[in-house]
């Protein structure tokens, strides 16, 4: 078996299978693929169009994983608003995807804990124009205190946009899922 390397023009992806078509060019067929940076094996689904980890979560490649500007502190019943902002210019779009996790990044790739998103309606923009979109996310009982990254990502839609990835690390703070007590101690004793 031969192994070849795609680019993405994100990272180059070594093909563990043959991926070619009759024109050359390499294709995205379901299969194992290895991230050159970390040798880690991903299986892509041409089906959801996602990279896996073999631990099952949805693989980020490291270079749209970014160390958060700042850290939000989140519990339980808390509502945490995500915005993504992006400047457009090209014909309008309807039913664009915007994707947007909270989970755990770490050795195997992105484990999406929590997911939301929106279908978004793009117009045509002859200049470069500043867009937004956001979900906002609850806080369930089960978080986790590791479920500290998130991401998010737009694709999709017709005219079809390509896939934009962009995602941080250590971007929240869980509090209060277990019980803590501080500074315990022996406050006084006395003859009485």
């Amino acid at each position: 078996m031969e192994t070849k390397t795609l680019d993405l023009g994100l990272n180059a992806i070594r093909v563990l299978q043959d991926g070619s078509d009759p024109s050359g060019e390499v294709l995205l067929l379901p299969g194992w693929y290895i991230d050159p940076q970390t040798g880690q094996r991903i299986f892509y689904d041409p089906n959801t169009q996602k990279f896996y980890t073999m631990a099952g979560g949805v693989y980020i490649p490291l270079g749209y994983m970014n160390p958060a500007p700042k850290q939000v502190a989140v519990a339980i019943g808390d509502r945490l608003r995500i915005t993504m902002s992006f400047k457009y210019s090209g014909p309008a779009i309807t039913g664009a995807v915007c994707y947007y996790s909270i989970g755990v990044y770490g050795t195997f790739g992105f484990d999406e804990k929590m997911v939301g998103q929106n279908s978004k309606s793009i117009p045509q923009y002859t200049t470069p124009t500043l867009v937004t979109d956001s979900y906002t996310f609850t806080i369930p009982s089960g978080v986790g205190t590791n479920w500290d990254d998130i991401y998010c990502k737009i694709y999709g839609g017709s005219p079809g946009v390509p896939q934009n990835l962009f995602g941080y690390e250590n971007a929240l703070l869980i509090a209060g899922t277990q019980p803590a007590i501080t500074e315990f101690q022996i406050s006084d004793f006395a003859k009485v």
